[in-house]
């Protein structure tokens, strides 16, 4: 497996859960809403290890940021990042083992 890099755009994540659940706004109507919102938006990478060890950067700030602070999108997404590897490892113990 090695070392997975996965950047996370909080922006970009949001824009598409709204379009994927949303069949009557338009790609500007989505981008007027989240422009409207005024929030400051994280932008993050992931780095997974293949010892299970991770690290989270700003890449605003290009500081590590603790998985203790994630929250939100952010934190769905480690979540769901963290699980798909979990599978796919056992996958991959599985496969070796047949």
């Amino acid at each position: 497996m090695g070392t997975v890099k996965i950047r996370f755009i909080e922006r970009d994540y949001f824009r598409s859960a709204i379009l994927e659940n949303s069949e009557h706004l338009s790609d500007q109507q989505v981008e007027k809403v989240l422009d409207s919102i005024g929030k400051t938006w994280v932008d993050y990478t992931f780095k997974f290890f293949e010892n299970g060890s991770m690290t989270i950067t700003d890449n605003d700030t290009d500081l590590q940021v603790p998985l203790s602070e994630l929250k939100g999108a952010s934190y769905d997404f480690y979540v769901k990042q963290r699980i798909k590897m979990i599978k796919e490892n056992l996958l991959e113990k599985i496969l070796q083992s047949a």
